[in-house]
């Protein structure tokens, strides 16, 4: 890892970097009263020229110190891996972003990636597959990209019927199809939706005697991870009780495997992306868990 001081003078702010519709002045000042416990922001350097691709806010609130320099990671790539990275890194830190920020975060990686299935790019993104189907739907009937015969998952396998995105369910009026129907279904009980064609999906697991909840339970490992990631349990299943111990039990899960011998080394030799997929996760159970409590 590349990390040293850079002069301001010497970095480019490239807009086609910045997915933000604004700089948020309230950040950058907070950013300023916290400028010594910062993290250093990503410079791509593109044809011996430095473009930052994380840390505009950072950026401004350095000149609004009056710094001459800035701690900067050098990435060497190309403008398409900065694109890439930006696509992806400004969803899990930082000031969040706003809806039109997640739109065109997702827009932008499709145009780099429209091979990868909704699942993959959803997954990736950590927003939901309608929002991504809707968007790419639009590229495509704009011929922005092309809709490709085949699909990559994220198992980095070829799905070769994918087609166009179907057609989602008809919404009243009045509601968005993005990323806030995924929370919608969950409050009405329903189970996790359809993949597209080409998209594996996990195995339904036959009930046992002592429920589905003890049934997910007893399976342990990957499978019950699996399971957990589908979506909300059917509402012919457990009481609310059964749901919470479940949830509780593999919330417990998760923190024992980041308390395992070698966690905290592999952690800091993981990718940035994975890193941000982890701790968008945390702060949205985090946040969830506060709203229900003060509910």
């Amino acid at each position: 890892m590349d990390i040293r001081n850079v002069p301001l003078n010497d970095l480019i702010l490239d807009p086609n970097l910045n997915l933000r519709d604004r700089l948020d002045d309230f950040t950058v000042e907070r950013y300023a009263d916290s400028w010594d416990r910062l993290p250093p922001i990503t410079v791509y350097e593109v044809d011996g020229k430095w473009l930052v691709a994380d840390g505009f806010h950072r950026h401004a609130a350095a000149v609004m110190l009056g710094k001459r320099s800035i701690p900067a990671e050098i990435v060497v790539g190309s403008f398409t891996d900065a694109l890439d990275f930006v696509a992806s890194v400004n969803l899990f830190h930082g000031l969040p972003l706003s809806r039109s920020e997640r739109r065109r975060a997702v827009e932008l990686k499709l145009k780099l990636h429209h091979d990868w299935s909704d699942r993959r790019m959803s997954e990736e993104l950590a927003v939901s597959r309608e929002l991504v189907a809707k968007i790419r739907r639009q590229l495509i009937e704009g011929s922005q990209i092309p809709n490709s015969p085949g699909r990559i998952g994220s198992d980095g396998k070829l799905y070769t019927s994918a087609g166009i995105p179907r057609e989602q369910p008809e919404r009243p009026k009045g509601k968005p199809a993005d990323e806030d129907d995924s929370a919608e279904r969950g409050r009405r009980g329903m189970g996790a939706a359809a993949a597209p064609p080409g998209e594996a999906t996990a195995p339904t697991k036959a009930k046992g005697k002592g429920g589905p909840a003890d049934e997910i339970h007893r399976q342990g490992g990957p499978d019950s991870i699996t399971v957990a990631a589908e979506g909300p349990i059917p509402v012919a299943a457990p009481t609310i009780d059964e749901l919470l111990d479940l949830m509780s039990r593999q919330v417990m899960q998760v923190i024992t495997w980041t308390q395992a011998d070698g966690f905290v080394d592999s952690y800091r030799s993981a990718s940035p992306n994975a890193r941000g997929l982890f701790h968008a996760a945390v702060i949205k159970l985090a946040a969830r868990a506060d709203q229900l409590r003060r509910s």
